[in-house]
């Protein structure tokens, strides 16, 4: 423990402005005080955490902000998550850089992923500080997305169709293993095309379940390399739209096929919870 009085002798500074200081670090969380004759002031573990923090140039990219699906022109400098064990709710600072009239009182909206931990953080507005340039948020939801290569979720036992199989041929392989796709392989087993269920579901309609799998199969094969992100195949699904990825190797060869559901568990962690 370290009294007031001898901060401010230390750094020759009035006993008043250190204590308000210290009243302002109390209020942060770094400094914690005990009264009486023995009492004083001490850092907590966060100030020492803080301070053993790298220093990095302002010109690091911020954090994008979302509202209504549309990218703000503001971005997150720093995240304070308060009383997060909270059963009735958990809240978060954000400092901001930019514009805050963008948002309101009441919005819902997204922040992230944050460059390490990779966070995403969902909340309602509960107060703008434009002065301060702070957000408080209520948050609805936390969710991190693991660094780790497409190719540890993906499924591993891909099952392939023929380019010389026929609708009625398809629709039998895609029932017997339980899966709502495949993709179409020539004789030298290179992908020509994606089929689903839904394709499927169209020749049924159209009564040509007799027709050459070319004729309903897409073309457009959205791929993704085995040693590419998880993060990667988020951005790719949204982007284009789509739940499923057909994984391949160094040599564009199909080795696999991740959907949202394999990303949605690795997220959460099911597979080992439950």
């Amino acid at each position: 423990m370290i009294k007031s009085r001898d901060i401010a002798e230390m750094i020759g500074k009035d006993e008043g402005t250190v204590r308000n200081i210290i009243a302002s670090l109390k209020a942060m969380g770094f400094i914690e005080s005990k009264t009486g004759p023995r009492g004083g002031y001490m850092p907590t573990l966060k100030a020492y955490e803080y301070i053993r923090m790298p220093v990095y140039s302002h010109t690091y990219e911020a954090i994008r902000v979302t509202k209504d699906g549309r990218e703000l022109d503001i971005g997150i400098l720093g995240i304070e998550l308060l009383d997060i064990t909270n059963p009735m709710g958990n809240r978060a600072v954000l400092k901001v850089a930019g514009d805050l009239s963008q948002i309101s009182q009441g919005d819902n909206i997204t922040l992230g992923p944050t460059p390490s931990n990779r966070l995403v953080i969902e909340g309602k507005v509960l107060f703008v500080d434009e002065l301060r340039k702070e957000i408080v948020i209520d948050i609805n939801r936390i969710v991190s997305i693991p660094r780790e290569p497409i190719e540890n979720i993906a499924s591993k036992n891909l099952i392939t169709v023929s380019v010389n199989s026929k609708i009625r041929d398809v629709a039998k392989t895609l029932y017997e293993h339980g899966i709502r796709g495949a993709p179409v392989v020539d004789d030298d087993g290179n992908v020509v095309g994606l089929i689903t269920t839904a394709d499927i579901a169209k020749a049924i309609v159209e009564n040509d379940i007799d027709a050459p799998v070319t004729k309903y199969m897409r073309t457009n094969v959205v791929k993704i390399k085995a040693g590419q992100d998880i993060l990667d195949a988020i951005k790719t699904m949204l982007d284009k739209k789509i739940g499923r990825l057909l994984v391949v190797d160094d040599n564009d060869k199909p080795i696999g096929i991740v959907t949202r559901t394999d990303i949605l568990k690795r997220i959460a962690g099911l597979e080992k919870i439950i």
